[in-house]
C-alpha cells in the first residue's frame, strides 16, 4: 500500500491508494460520499480531486482522505469537456496513485491516462448513461462525441460501476463487456429526527399535505409538469428541495400560474441531515420524462431517499423506477410527462389517507431487498481485489 505524505498546503499528495476525480463538488455529491465513505473502511489513503469556483483544499471528514478542488471551467459541453480533462490532467501530473477512479465520464481520459503512466488500476463509475443525456436530443454530434470517447476508454477500465441492471446490459452489450457492476444509489442508513423539519423550515399548517420532490431542477425532470399537476389538487404544498439551472423558470412559471400558494421552494440541505427532511414529507416525487436511454434507464437517488425515509413515491412510468413501486406497491406510476394524469394521482393519494398509509407501511418491504449493506458488498468486493485488501 502507497503512504499518504505531507505536502505543502494546495499542493496534491504524491502517492496514494486511490485517486478520486468527480466533475462536480464531492461534499454534496450522495453517490461519491457513499463510496468514499466504504474505501475509508479499507483504510486507504485517498485523494479526492472535484470542481469549485476556485482552487482550495477542503475536508471531507473522512479519515485519511484529502480533498482538492480545482477550479471550473466555463461553457458547456464537448468544450467544457476540454477544459476539464485539462485540468484533471494537470492536477494528475504528480499523483502516483494504486488505482485512479473516474467518477464520471469527463474525468476518464485524464483518469485513464494517469493509470497508464504509473501502470496502475483505472475504475470508471459510469453513474448516467452518457452516451443517451437529455442534451444529446436534438444535437447527435454531442451523443457521438462522447459514445466516440467512451469507446476509447471504457474498456480499458479494470472496473466498470453504474446504477441500474438496465445500464449495466446496455454498456456490456454496447461495448462488449464481461462485466459491469452493479451499484444502486441507496442511501446511508440515518437516524431520523422526528418528522416535521420541512413543515417548522417552510412554517407550513399541520393539515397541509407535503409533497416533495429533491433534486437538481433540470430540463426533462418534469418540473413544469409538477407545478401544472398542483392546479388539480387542494390541501396540499409542493415543496422543490433543490437548485439548478431550471429553478428561475419553475418559480416564473409558478408565479404566471398564481399558484405560490401552493408550491414552494427551498435550497438544498447538506447529505447527512437529508432523510430527516424527506421523512417530513407525505408523498415524494420523481417525474423524470421519457425523452432518452438515460432517462428510462434511471434509478435515481431520490427514489430510494423517499423509500428509506417511510414516504411513498409517486413517479413517471419508467421501467426501472416502476418496477419497484409496483412490485413492493409503494407507490403509483403515471404516464410521463402527463400533468392532468399527475395531478389526479396525486389528488387521489391526498384524499385517501389509508392508501397512503398502506403505501409508506410496505417500504421496508424495498429495504430487504435494496439495502445499503448489499449495495456496498457490490462496490467493495472488486475494489478488494484491485488493492489486495
Amino acid at each position: 500500500m502507497h503512504t499518504h505524505k505531507k505536502n505543502d498546503p494546495g499542493t496534491a499528495p504524491q502517492s496514494v491508494d486511490v485517486t478520486f476525480a468527480l466533475t462536480g463538488d464531492p461534499k454534496t455529491n450522495s453517490r461519491a460520499l457513499r463510496q468514499l465513505h466504504l474505501l475509508s473502511k479499507l483504510n486507504l489513503s485517498i485523494l479526492v480531486l472535484g470542481l469549485r469556483d476556485s482552487s482550495e483544499i477542503g475536508d471531507l471528514n473522512i479519515q485519511r482522505t484529502t480533498l482538492q478542488y480545482l477550479p471550473r471551467p466555463t461553457g458547456k459541453g464537448p468544450g467544457f469537456f476540454w477544459r476539464v480533462h485539462q485540468q484533471f490532467e494537470s492536477a494528475l501530473h504528480n499523483v502516483k496513485s494504486t488505482v485512479y477512479h473516474a467518477s464520471d465520464l469527463y474525468t476518464l481520459p485524464a483518469m485513464h491516462r494517469a493509470a497508464n503512466c504509473h501502470q496502475a488500476h483505472l475504475v470508471f463509475d459510469s453513474r448516467e448513461l452518457y452516451t443517451h443525456l437529455p442534451a444529446s436530443i436534438r444535437r447527435p454530434w454531442v451523443g457521438a462525441t462522447w459514445k466516440a470517447i467512451q469507446h476509447l476508454y471504457i474498456r480499458r477500465a479494470d472496473c466498470v460501476y453504474t446504477v441500474s441492471e438496465s445500464i449495466a446490459q446496455h454498456l456490456q452489450k454496447q461495448f462488449r463487456l464481461n462485466t459491469v457492476h452493479l451499484m444502486r444509489n441507496v442511501p446511508r442508513p440515518q437516524s431520523l429526527v422526528p418528522k416535521n423539519s420541512l413543515r417548522k423550515h417552510l412554517d407550513l399548517p399541520s393539515d397541509v399535505k407535503i409533497v416533495l420532490h429533491q433534486g437538481s431542477l433540470q430540463q426533462h425532470r418534469g418540473g413544469t409538469a409538477m407545478v401544472e399537476a398542483m392546479r388539480y389538487t387542494d390541501d396540499a404544498v409542493l415543496v422543490f428541495m433543490g437548485s439548478g439551472p431550471l429553478k428561475p423558470e419553475i418559480q416564473r412559471r409558478v408565479n404566471e400560474s398564481k399558484l405560490g400558494s401552493k408550491i414552494r421552494f427551498m435550497d438544498p440541505v447538506p447529505p447527512g441531515q437529508l432523510l430527516s427532511f424527506t421523512a417530513s414529507a407525505d408523498l415524494g416525487l420523481t417525474f423524470l420524462e421519457d425523452c432518452c436511454l438515460n432517462h428510462r434507464y434511471a434509478l435515481p437517488n431520490k427514489l430510494f431517499e423517499y423509500l428509506a425515509a417511510g414516504i411513498p413515491v409517486i413517479s413517471s412510468n419508467l421501467p426501472e423506477i416502476a418496477q419497484i413501486i409496483e412490485r413492493f406497491d409503494v407507490g403509483c406510476v403515471v404516464p410521463s410527462g402527463d400533468a392532468k394524469a399527475l395531478g389526479s394521482a396525486l389528488d387521489h393519494a391526498i384524499k385517501n389517507p389509508e392508501l397512503r398509509r398502506k403505501w409508506s407501511q410496505n417500504t421496508p418491504h424495498v429495504q430487504e431487498f435494496f439495502n445499503f449493506a448489499t449495495e456496498s458488498e457490490h462496490f467493495l468486493e472488486p475494489y478488494r481485489r484491485l488493492v489486495n485488501k
